[in-house]
């Protein structure tokens, strides 16, 4: 049975990921290119001049293992970014994939969303809302490449308010980033009496901001 990360440990999980694995990178080609650099002799201008090191000398080998230590950051973020998605999807949200039955209380638009000067924001998209179930869980209709679903709109128009209906989901409620479970499709309509059509007018357009 799958289990659920916590708020902390998926927070170390993704940035262990994200931040860890470019830092460690990082660190291994600073270390490689300052070892280079102690090692390569420093040539004197004559033949005959006692040795020592001018400070624009340490000054331009600092840049370059500084300079090494960024770009390397930087390099690894951007390879590593997709590479952790994927695993993220695969260890985590693949296994929290499940059905439920659930009753439609309303959409509303998701938490975070900026409102404007005058309190109204602009609700243009179907995943800018997200779905209420009577029972008080919430559920995000986010677009999700992996899970190949691109098809946000439909599924709002398929979950009418009032409707009873069996749905898949994956995911869970993460209380630290305003996280919730994302509906992957309706795979049953259980009970629509007395439902109506969404109505575009009610949900899009500007708003005023709760």
């Amino acid at each position: 049975m799958f289990i659920a990360p916590n708020w902390l440990e998926g927070l170390l999980i993704q940035a262990g990921i994200y931040i860890g694995i470019p830092l460690l990178i990082a660190v291994i080609l600073g270390l490689v290119r300052w070892k280079k650099l102690k090692d390569k002799p420093h040539h004197k201008a004559y033949p005959d001049e006692p040795y020592y090191e001018e400070p624009y000398y340490n000054e331009s080998k600092k840049l370059s293992i500084a300079i090494t230590f960024a770009l390397a950051f930087m390099v690894s973020a951007v390879v590593i970014y997709p590479l952790g998605c994927v695993y993220w999807w695969s260890a985590y949200e693949v296994p929290s994939v499940q059905e439920k039955i659930i009753t439609v209380q309303g959409w509303e638009p998701k938490a975070g969303m900026v409102s404007g000067n005058y309190g109204g924001m602009v609700i243009s998209n179907a995943d800018q809302l997200m779905l209420v179930a009577k029972d008080g869980e919430g559920f995000f209709n986010n677009e999700n490449f992996l899970f190949q679903k691109f098809n946000t709109r439909d599924i709002f128009n398929q979950l009418k308010v009032g409707g009873t209906y069996k749905i898949k989901y994956y995911g869970w409620r993460n209380g630290y980033n305003s996280g919730f479970p994302n509906i992957l499709s309706v795979e049953q309509v259980i009970n629509e009496t007395n439902t109506t059509n969404n109505d575009y007018n009610k949900y899009f357009g500007t708003k005023f901001a709760y």
